[in-house]
């Protein structure tokens, strides 16, 4: 197991029990999964760039990409039918919890721009939270091939969860884990 699994299933989860006061213990928030997603704004005129972003990601989850492509041609956006635009890789369980420690720990404190992760850098849905990574010089993973990979690539970290009644919950639960988020 995980530190950060070991930590949730022991310290997290009893503590999300006595803070939003739950009855049942199967209503307690948790993460469902996590899904980064690499977008880069030249594949549209040229679709072989969608391989940086599948390589990048690869070498960043140690877990195969998927290419997500167009569902119908839109003139506005200059696309074409199933046209590749975005790669992603969702990760769950044992990855999922690797990845926020690896976020929390080593990402995160690299990133010059990140005091807090205040409400309004953060989009945030009902039950997921979407982080946009505009530079990918934080991760040590790809400093090595950072000269090779376009300047206008970044990445997409949307964590869903489960149970979750309003945002507040939501940032409740990634504060449990030492998340920079304000309440």
């Amino acid at each position: 197991m995980n530190r950060l699994q070991i930590w949730n299933k022991n310290i997290v989860s009893s503590d999300l029990i006595y803070k939003l006061n739950s009855k049942n213990l199967n209503n307690i928030i948790s993460l469902n999964n996590i899904v980064l997603k690499s977008t880069i704004n030249t594949s549209i005129s040229d679709p072989k760039d969608i391989i940086f972003g599948l390589v990048a990601l690869e070498l960043l989850t140690n877990q195969k990409a998927k290419i997500s492509r167009t569902r119908k041609s839109i003139a506005a956006f200059k696309t074409r039918k199933f046209v590749p635009i975005s790669s992603k890789v969702t990760l769950r369980k044992r990855k999922l919890y690797s990845c926020i420690d690896f976020l929390i720990c080593v990402a995160f404190p690299k990133w010059t721009q990140i005091k807090e992760l205040e409400k309004r850098s953060l989009v945030i849905a009902k039950t997921s939270l979407s982080l946009g990574l505009p530079n990918l010089t934080m991760f040590p993973q790809l400093i090595k091939e950072y000269e090779q990979l376009p300047k206008e690539m970044g990445l997409t970290v949307t964590m869903n969860s489960t149970n979750v009644v309003n945002e507040s919950d939501l940032l409740m639960l990634l504060s449990q884990y030492q998340m920079p988020v304000t309440l």
